[in-house]
């Protein structure tokens, strides 16, 4: 199609949905989430007590100087920095189910507690929910998010949502939690503003959801 008019001047380019990639809505409120889920992991590192999280304990001094600023930038990554078990199908299962089972993970430490961690696994939830029900490549890009998982969220009701997040949300834990290196890499280069390392460590972090998922994908397309 041309872009000039029948008065020949020049027409600016039109905009085609298209072209707009679906999952684009979703990552503002990535962000958001892990804006946070960054401050609470702060705030914990602030607190005189040692945590049960080695994320917190061996990078206590870059947690303690973040500014908001510097909270920010580190939240700006194109994955969600939090996790409720994105790749375990056979949880999913079972929590769907609204009947007790006793076949449920344990949680061996809660990272967040309180009106908090409910209100985070809320919101964790329905930006799953709504994600995969508009394009559920980017809930694998975005959330780590297995075909499996997807599938199964996909079919939840909203009163399923708010009775997982009530009851479950001592499941909801930082991503990597096993991954203090990528915290502190995170962590530093928000602190210096360094873009380089940034997009290195944005990149290194969706190198290891690639990894995680492609044993699971079984040939589907992501």
């Amino acid at each position: 199609m041309s872009n000039v008019s029948t008065d020949g001047r020049q027409r600016a380019p039109q905009a085609s949905s298209e072209l707009t990639w679906k999952g684009a809505q979703a990552l503002g409120r990535v962000h958001a989430l892990n804006e946070r889920c960054i401050e609470l992991l702060a705030q914990l590192a602030r607190a005189d007590r040692r945590s049960d999280l080695a994320i917190v304990n061996q990078h206590r001094n870059l947690w303690r100087g973040l500014s908001a600023i510097t909270r920010k930038r580190a939240a700006g990554t194109p994955f969600l920095l939090m996790d409720l078990h994105s790749q375990d199908a056979d949880w999913w299962h079972s929590v769907k189910d609204p009947r007790p089972s006793r076949r449920r993970k344990m949680v061996l430490r809660a990272a967040f507690t309180g009106k908090i961690a409910g209100e985070l696994t809320r919101e964790t939830l329905m930006l799953a929910w709504s994600t995969v029900a508009v394009d559920r490549g980017a809930a694998s890009i975005m959330l780590g998010m297995s075909p499996a998982v997807s599938g199964i969220i996909a079919g939840l009701a909203p009163q399923d949502v708010e009775r997982i997040a009530a009851r479950h949300s001592a499941h909801l834990q930082p991503r990597w939690v096993d991954l203090p290196a990528f915290w502190g890499k995170l962590l530093a280069a928000a602190r210096d503003g360094d873009e380089k390392a940034l997009h290195e460590i944005h990149l290194h972090g969706a190198q290891l959801i690639g990894s995680e998922l492609l044993p699971l994908i079984d040939g589907r397309s992501v």
